[in-house]
């Protein structure tokens, strides 16, 4: 699934493109009637393409080209132009202002619906990071953390050598769902003299490694600010890209690896209580707000609202719809991942869609 940004100052071709993109595809749509809007929306919601009309009052559609290339956050989108205007003239005009494409009026939804299929499927790819740390959180416990950090970390192996940190001080979870025994953990760094982090590591069969929690919480004794960023440094020299599964509550000592996080997941889920912790994290911790990617974990069965929905009683962009994956317990028991056994399943292919979004790479 796609998001799609229409810029169109006609009521009729937004209320045409919306039934035709709601009728025959899986994308979600989003609309803007003039250039400014238009812009707004796509700097904040980032959608993954847009179709611009030419013809607007105030800032027209070339111009709206040209400012999407030229802004870092929008710089990538694919984007095409509608126009009533067909003559060669038009077309070179489009593609010299920055656009993909060039789509005469009145529009062929058959070819429009092959053109977007196309441009999402040749994403061009940008350069991988020589490091990422991609912390995942919700302050909210039961809301599925360990669940999606697991997953996430077995997808992003597929692109880069990558290490799983599970940070709970309560005995998590991700080495039972790994079917990894910890036998060593990150709890030993205070019990042997500091001993490095990076001897601590587990090998997966998928490839990655885990630095696990502790079977038995440690008492009395959490890193400090100084430890946290020294062991920070150790995992990402050992790694290229690092998953870590936050602890439900930030201290001090959690401060570098927020600092240091390309971009963190943020969860959350759409009964009130998650929806107020997911608003309040996002207020305490403002100072990185611009980093977040919100993915809403749908963790029961039932009508759930969609991102879409739950975006607009938040306020804020949830970017990803994790669906409610019945076989998560049986594969948890198990001890191997959902993206390991079921790589192909409706769940991990979402979790592809966060990889995507964190890095900018299709998998």
């Amino acid at each position: 699934m796609a998001r799609v940004l229409i810029i169109d100052d006609s009521a009729d071709m937004l209320s045409l493109l919306r039934m035709f993109f709601e009728r025959r595809t899986n994308h979600e749509v989003i609309l803007t009637k003039n250039g400014q809007e238009g812009l707004e929306k796509a700097y904040k919601e980032q959608p993954d393409i847009a179709l611009v009309d030419v013809m607007m009052p105030g800032i027209d559609g070339y111009e709206v080209v040209r400012r999407l290339r030229a802004d870092a956050r929008t710089k990538r989108m694919h984007i095409v132009i509608l126009t009533a205007r067909g003559q060669p003239v038009d077309r070179e005009a489009a593609l010299e202002a920055g656009a993909d494409a060039h789509l005469t009026k009145p529009v062929n939804m058959e070819a429009l619906e092959q053109l977007i299929d196309d441009l999402l499927s040749s994403t061009p790819q940008v350069e991988m990071p020589k490091s990422a740390v991609i912390p995942v959180l919700s302050l909210r416990g039961g809301i599925g953390v360990s669940t999606v950090a697991v997953n996430l970390a077995v997808v992003l192996q597929e692109l880069a050598p990558t290490i799983l940190w599970d940070l709970s001080p309560n005995s998590g979870h991700s080495a039972t769902y790994l079917g990894v025994r910890p036998t060593t953990h990150w709890g030993a760094y205070f019990e042997d003299n500091n001993r490095p982090l990076k001897t601590l590591l587990l090998d997966h069969q998928s490839g990655m490694r885990v630095l696990c929690a502790p079977p038995v919480p440690p008492l009395g004794r959490w890193f400090t600010e100084s430890e946290m960023r020294a062991g920070l440094d150790a995992l990402t020299n050992a790694a290229r890209l690092v998953v870590i599964d936050m602890p439900p509550r930030l201290t001090d000592s959690e401060i570098p690896l927020l600092d240091r996080a390309h971009r963190i997941v943020l969860l959350t889920g759409d009964d009130p209580p998650s929806i107020q912790t997911t608003l309040a994290t996002l207020k305490s911790l403002q100072r990185w707000r611009d980093r977040f990617l919100i993915v809403h974990n749908v963790t029961s069965s039932g009508k759930r609202p969609t991102a879409e929905v739950l975006q607009r009683m938040m306020r804020v962009p949830v970017k990803v719809d994790l669906p409610y994956e019945p076989a998560q317990q049986k594969v948890i028991r198990s001890g191997s991942p959902l993206a390991s056994r079921q790589p192909q399943s409706s769940f991990v292919t979402q979790i592809k869609r966060v990889a995507q979004l964190t890095l900018g790479r299709s998998l």
